[in-house]
């Protein structure tokens, strides 16, 4: 046989075998999964930061405070692959934490743990004052600290409200919350606590008359005798027609409802949390909100989260000063005002937030899709549990994008024809492994990966028998300056 027929031979044999196996005929581009290459780059083994498969995967830090939203209906392992697993982990570093926890079972299952490994715990728990820390969120300021305070007295309003109602309406009672709050911080800053702002919201009347003496009396600037911005202010709202007054005077009062409570005036009138100590000693604070009293008590830890972050905030951390991780559970309920700034920014200052929704609407429905859009650029790493709503799988379906498939009918056909089929389709995301996480970060190609429970890590299994830390009985008198006019 010739050397050109028996390489033709050879030839046709090859294209039969490129044939079969849909060579030349079919070929793929588009969105596709990470390399095992490229999770090595992602979960490096010298990584620092959180922990996403409760056992190895370790992000950097820098991607750590780039933020994680953890989407997970109730049920699907956030809390047993993801909160467990980094608490405990970071229990051996020099970091601070805050911990949102409804249920009080990560303090059960955590904080002795935390107190073995030298961390000052901390809970503020409304339903027991006898361990619970007190919370003024104006602690510490004065006429000094009109932004701040300003801050405190929008995120009041707005955790109630939102973006439900018009500016307008907001704008007004935010206004008098401001003027009332800074009376206090000119004339008496002893006296600047929410219960004591509450009873003066009461005392307002129809018109605010039975209080202009007393706002007159206490609007001078100890620091510039020449101010009258608060007694401005104050002639503009109540020179407002009755009906935008008595609104403005409703939002403030519902705002503030809870504050009607004795036991809540008791939890906000003084403060004993050190919020500066966070950057100078571990510490780790437990939000323990009971469950069934969730949105009565969601304007409390939204506040905590605005006066905490604007803290954080305060300076860069220089050399000595520790991370913190904030582990925030339910955040899809809290309104934060400003929020799209602070996630966008806070990385900065080196705290990691990992916030848990139900769904990525909660976003949206909270905050506007305006804003809501701006928050989720924010948030450099998606992890999707299994029973993903529609709407969280199909937007995470659409941001993995199309695989393309090309194909020809023939071999010597010279048209090439393709269809484009989703990377990962919305009902995929949704069924989900129950051990099962989409992991979507940034610039990087997703991967799917299974995640290990704490207790079926033998050394953080050892670690939640330790159980709850015996917090001691309060012993500082709750009384506090009670304003009366």
């Amino acid at each position: 046989m010739s050397k050109i027929l028996k390489d033709t031979f050879v030839g046709l044999g090859k294209v039969g075998s490129y044939l079969a196996k849909g060579y030349m005929l079919k070929k793929e581009d588009g969105a596709r999964f990470a390399t095992k290459s490229e999770e090595g780059d992602i979960f490096h083994r010298r990584n620092r930061g959180l922990i996403v498969d409760g056992i190895n995967k370790r992000l950097s830090e820098k991607d750590s405070f780039e933020h994680i939203a953890i989407i997970a209906p109730p049920g699907k392992g956030k809390s047993t692959g993801y909160i467990r697993p980094n608490i405990y982990d970071k229990s051996a570093q020099n970091c601070s934490m805050v911990i949102t926890d409804p249920s009080g079972e990560l303090y059960d299952d955590t904080s002795q743990q935390l107190r073995d490994k030298g961390f000052e715990v901390l809970t503020l728990r409304p339903d027991d004052l006898s361990v619970s820390c007190k919370f003024n969120p104006f602690h510490g300021l004065d006429a000094r600290d009109i932004i701040e305070i300003e801050q405190i007295c929008t995120s009041i309003v707005l955790s109630k409200y939102g973006s439900d109602k018009e500016g307008i309406w907001n704008d007004g009672a935010i206004s008098l919350l401001e003027v009332f709050a800074k009376c206090l911080a000119y004339s008496m800053p002893d006296y600047l606590n929410l219960p004591n702002i509450n009873y003066l919201a009461q005392m307002f009347g129809a018109d605010g008359a039975d209080l202009d003496d007393w706002v007159m009396d206490n609007s001078v600037n100890p620091y510039d005798s020449s101010d009258s911005s608060i007694a401005d202010s104050w002639m503009g709202i109540v020179s407002c027609n009755e009906k935008m007054l008595s609104s403005y005077s409703t939002i403030v009062k519902t705002a503030l409802k809870q504050l009607n409570n004795r036991e809540v005036q008791k939890l906000l009138s003084v403060d004993d949390i050190d919020l500066q100590s966070f950057r100078k000693r571990k510490t780790a604070i437990y939000l323990v909100i009971p469950e069934n009293q969730g949105k009565y008590y969601q304007f409390l830890v939204d506040i905590f989260y605005s006066r905490f972050f604007s803290v954080m905030m305060d300076h860069k951390p220089v050399h000595g000063e520790l991370d913190v991780y904030c582990f925030l559970d339910e955040f899809g309920n809290s309104y934060i005002n400003n929020f799209q700034t602070i996630v966008n920014n806070i990385r900065k200052y080196r705290v990691s937030l990992s916030m848990v929704f139900q769904g990525v609407s909660q976003i949206t429905e909270k905050y506007g899709v305006e804003v809501g859009q701006s928050i989720k650029t924010g948030i450099g790493s998606f992890m999707i549990y299994a029973g993903a709503d529609y709407r969280t799988a199909k937007e995470q379906s659409d941001i993995l994008g199309k695989r393309r498939i090309i194909h020809r009918e023939g071999l010597l056909d010279t048209q090439e024809k393709y269809h484009e089929v989703d990377l990962l389709a919305p009902d995929k995301i949704r069924t989900l492994a129950d051990n099962q996480v989409l992991f979507v970060s940034s610039n990087k190609h997703p991967l799917i990966f299974e995640f290990t429970p704490y207790y079926q890590n033998g050394k953080y299994k050892g670690m939640a028998r330790k159980g709850a830390y015996q917090q001691p009985q309060n012993r500082h008198s709750t009384t506090f300056n009670q304003l009366r006019l």
